[in-house]
């Protein structure tokens, strides 16, 4: 496999390019080494003043702690843009799905690292024997590094097969196929033969707490993996957490429901709204104190008045009346754009861009945003590679299903062709359409359709305002090429002639709903 590219930056760390994004307009400062990914929550600016901000993990789109800068060797850098592999840089391939190897990152999804070489896969079911790949459903691997042929009843002896049925492994000392009367072949009762089985996956045990409750899914060395606090031994690259236990993405008969992991269930399983369907049946699963009258943002207090409070810090109301994380900003300048938080300046950019998470998509810049509800992530384009939530994927390994990935292609299935955004991304765009907030009650899947009960809990249709009487909506889907939804969420929806459409990430019922309502009937007046 060809060398990848590779560039020097001063500091020590070696870097590989990808591709260039914009710079926000500020940068945070890291006073030390960040070993964990915690997404800080953002606090309120209502009660008591607090100096010491307080922190807790949460997968939610708050866009601070992903944007932030880490330290790798002597040079900092973004997880959500780059990775950091015994202190070389890889650029353009974020950390929160790659993993090392050797010195360099791969994405597991479509490489597999055999002894420090980064092969293409050909399979989702495979793994290394040495500095090679084999496919576990027609081979096994002996010895560490010979490749044989998969066949009923035979399990390895040093570097060959035998059958189980007729001969045994002996050590005299060394390993060797013996017929089975040998005396040292173990007696029949014995369980210490290593058959080869397929379809035997079960759940990790749970080895240890980790050492911090704040941990996510970061790893602690190459073989290990947090969930929610439990660490597990870590199968392979493609080894992912589901609440408190560990599974692998090309596990067959192994399905991730609302944290919950299901192990056995039929193939073509769903997971919809808390709901595992299959095609025979269905379960449900389910410190400084302000004097009176005076208003606190962060360690201050402030007018209401005449400023506005972002994330502790209080900005003069005729400079905006919009916050982008701590800044604050004029949404009718359009050369401006906040992006989860960050505030970017257009002026300077010669191509249209979006936002992707809290970075910059630029157009005609060879580059694909894929983003879920935890995560948005950009990727250099490569040819049959799809979007899977904010997991980027081959589409001769793969197949996706309302962002699930599974470990089986199919060649005509229908991609989803948008992504979700926040809210955020959809302004001023969204106040020209007839669209309105609904509350995810209730899903069922039927026939590769999901159906979604709706609670409408606010409308914005400036052009003719039309009111929805009925609260409750009836809304059909297409189900894998639609983004997942969740019960108990509010989404923004379009309504084109009676066709529906899902069109952002969950909102928040207070400060998203007002910021949609207050830039469009400003633009209708």
């Amino acid at each position: 496999m060809p060398a990848r590219p590779q560039a020097w930056l001063h500091g020590g760390a070696r870097l590989r390019h990808t591709g260039d994004v914009a710079t926000p307009l500020r940068f945070l400062s890291i006073r030390g080494v960040v070993t964990i990914l915690c997404i800080f929550a953002a606090s309120s600016a209502n009660g008591v003043c607090n100096h010491d901000r307080g922190s807790h993990c949460n997968a939610g789109f708050s866009g601070q702690m992903e944007g932030s800068h880490h330290l790798c060797g002597n040079v900092f850098y973004k997880i959500s843009e780059s990775s950091c592999c015994n202190d070389n840089i890889t650029l353009g391939l974020s950390q929160l799905v790659a993993d090392c190897c050797g010195s360099v990152a791969y994405n597991p999804l479509n490489e597999i690292c055999c002894n420090g070489r980064i092969l293409t896969r050909s399979s989702t079911h495979q793994k290394c024997c040495g500095e090679n790949m084999y496919v576990t459903t027609t081979h096994v691997c002996c010895g560490g590094n010979n490749i044989l042929q998969r066949k009923e009843n035979h399990a390895c002896c040093g570097k060959e097969t035998f059958d189980v049925t007729t001969h045994c492994c002996c050590a005299n000392p060394e390993l060797e196929v013996k017929p089975k009367n040998e005396a040292c072949c173990p007696k029949a009762t014995d369980h210490n033969l290593n058959l080869i089985l397929t379809n035997s996956y079960q759940k990790t045990e749970h080895q240890q707490d980790c050492p911090s409750a704040c941990t996510l899914s970061e790893t602690y060395n190459p073989h290990e993996i947090c969930c929610s606090g439990k660490l597990h031994k870590k199968a392979s690259a493609l080894t992912k957490c589901c609440g408190v236990d560990a599974y692998t993405l090309s596990d067959d008969n192994v399905l991730c429901c609302n944290g919950i992991l299901h192990i056995n269930v039929p193939e073509h399983s769903e997971c919809v709204g808390g709901v595992i369907y299959s095609p025979e049946n269905t379960t449900c699963q389910m410190s400084t104190r302000p004097r009176l009258g005076e208003h606190c943002c962060g360690g201050q207090t402030f007018n209401p008045h005449t400023h506005i409070c972002c994330n502790g810090h209080s900005h003069n109301k005729k400079d905006g009346n919009f916050c982008c994380g701590s800044e604050v900003y004029d949404h009718r300048k359009k050369f401006l754009r906040c992006c989860s938080g960050h505030l970017y300046n257009l002026t300077h950019l010669h191509e249209k861009a979006e936002c992707c998470g809290n970075l910059l998509l630029q157009y005609n810049n060879n580059q694909t945003c894929c983003s879920s509800a935890t995560n948005s992530i950009i990727y250099e384009t490569k040819p049959n590679h799809r979007c899977c939530g904010h997991y980027y994927y081959n589409t001769s390994l793969w197949s996706c299903c309302a962002e699930h990935l599974k470990p089986t292609p199919k060649p005509n299935s229908s991609p989803a062709e948008y992504r979700l955004k926040p809210l955020m991304d959809l302004i001023p765009e969204m106040c020209k359409e007839t669209v309105f907030f609904g509350k995810v009650e209730s899903v069922a899947l039927k026939n590769d359709q999901r159906h979604v009960v709706l609670k409408v809990v606010g409308q914005v249709d400036v052009k003719s305002e039309k009111v929805i009487k009925d609260p409750w909506l009836h809304v059909s889907l297409d189900h894998c090429s639609s983004p997942a939804t969740e019960n108990n969420m509010t989404y923004l929806w379009e309504n084109r002639n009676g066709t529906h459409k899902l069109l952002s990430h969950p909102v928040d019922l207070t400060s998203d709903i007002h910021m949609l309502y207050s830039v469009c009937y400003q633009k209708k007046g």
